[in-house]
């Protein structure tokens, strides 16, 4: 019988929760979509988005 060491596959742990990128979003004020911080319009609804640094 194969094992997963035999058969040459590697398991590996899941990723624990990734704040970097939790902090990288915001919401969009017009639609409440996750935006990235540094972005100018949302791609959701278009609305324009103003840099707020904090």
């Amino acid at each position: 019988m194969l094992t997963s060491e035999s058969a040459g596959m590697f398991f590996f742990r899941k990723r624990t929760d990734d704040d970097l990128l939790e902090r990288s979003l915001r919401p969009c004020d017009g639609c409440a979509a996750d935006v990235h911080v540094y972005a100018e319009t949302c791609r959701h609804c278009g609305a324009s988005l103003e840099l707020v640094a904090g």
